[in-house]
């Protein structure tokens, strides 16, 4: 789980907590790692059960070593501050940039 502040595009509503929901690897030429990640008003609406502000895909360069869990992979990947070389050329890649990680209760 990520907290950050993250203003949702569809309804303006600010998203405190986001959840990768769940992780695609592409072992072919590509070498990616998408997450699905859901955004929640509250940790305390998102473990209420309740449905998230928005859920979206996420691409990310790399894959996980051997052995490596690939949500934690994900999740550390997100949270990475934007390098100085400036943004990728997927437009959503640092919208978490910058968040927690925080453990699930």
């Amino acid at each position: 789980m990520i907290k950050k502040d993250v203003v949702t595009p569809s309804t303006g509503a600010v998203a405190a907590v986001h959840v990768v929901m769940q992780v695609s690897l592409d072992y072919t030429g590509a070498g990616a790692t998408d997450a699905y990640v859901s955004s929640y008003l509250s940790q305390e609406m998102y473990e209420a059960g309740k449905f998230p502000l928005q859920t979206q895909q996420i691409r990310l360069d790399g894959l996980p070593a051997a052995g490596q869990d690939p949500r934690d992979y994900a999740e550390a990947l997100l949270v990475q501050p934007v390098p100085d070389e400036g943004a990728s050329t997927y437009p959503n890649r640092y919208v978490l940039a910058g968040g927690g990680i925080v453990v699930a209760s």
